[in-house]
């Protein structure tokens, strides 16, 4: 059963034509997000999608205080993929003064993905309500939650519009984190690395390292081995 990885940046390493090569030897299913529509671009000019490798178009909220949202490059974009993401809302302390802005960039992304019915990774900090009331207004169907640290209500409200939850390995290490992936249904787990944004034995993650992130994960649910569990969840989630 092949592992996927359903939230991984690899144009944040610098080696990242050796890691796209390995993705591909290891057949790991991997998304690749991407934090702007010039950034989506720019990797799959320079990486053919494979079996194992997608890229998912992205305007990462933390990024809307340098990089304005184009909507026109968006919707230029948006037919060459069903993936959707890293998108979403952050209202941490450096990231509010946006506020504005990010919530009119998702308005709008989620408005044209529910559209052509594609799959958001969403990112959410310190911004759930907002996140939810969104993508239920917009209409989306299909979306996994990147890396949660809101309070369980929310994440509830969530669970209950369908959409999926995606966890990590530094997400293990953490009381709220193990918290958040015990109070995740097993039909609705999925497993991320958030890669190099995650960490694992205290080493920023790389892909060598996705077993051993499943394993830490069924850890804490209980699960001797996962990969099937995780396999046949996506792939209910992609059929929906």
């Amino acid at each position: 059963m092949h592992l996927i990885d359903t939230h991984f940046h690899l144009d944040y390493y610098k080696n990242h034509e050796y890691w796209y090569d390995q993705i591909n030897k290891l057949q790991q299913y991997t998304l690749c997000v991407t934090n702007s529509p010039e950034v989506f671009h720019s990797c799959r000019k320079l990486y053919p999608e494979t079996k194992y490798v997608k890229f998912a178009l992205g305007y990462n909220p933390q990024q809307s205080s340098k990089v304005d949202f184009s909507e026109n490059t968006f919707l230029h974009e948006l037919a060459n993929t069903p993936y959707v993401g890293e998108v979403g809302l952050d209202y941490s302390k450096k990231f509010v003064a946006s506020k504005q802005k990010q919530k009119d960039a998702f308005e709008f992304i989620c408005h044209q993905s529910a559209k052509q019915k594609k799959l958001l990774s969403v990112h959410t900090r310190m911004a759930e309500e907002d996140t939810l009331r969104i993508l239920l207004q917009q209409g989306v169907k299909k979306a996994i939650i990147h890396w949660y640290t809101g309070n369980l209500e929310i994440m509830n409200h969530l669970l209950d519009a369908g959409y999926y939850f995606s966890v990590n390995s530094s997400m293990c290490a953490t009381i709220n984190g193990r918290k958040i992936i015990s109070n995740i249904p097993i039909d609705r787990l999925l497993v991320e690395s958030d890669g190099p944004f995650s960490k694992i034995n205290s080493k920023k993650y790389s892909p060598t390292d996705l077993q051993q992130t499943y394993d830490l994960i069924g850890s804490v649910i209980g699960v001797r081995e996962i990969s099937k569990l995780i396999f046949d969840n996506f792939k209910c989630l992609l059929l929906s």
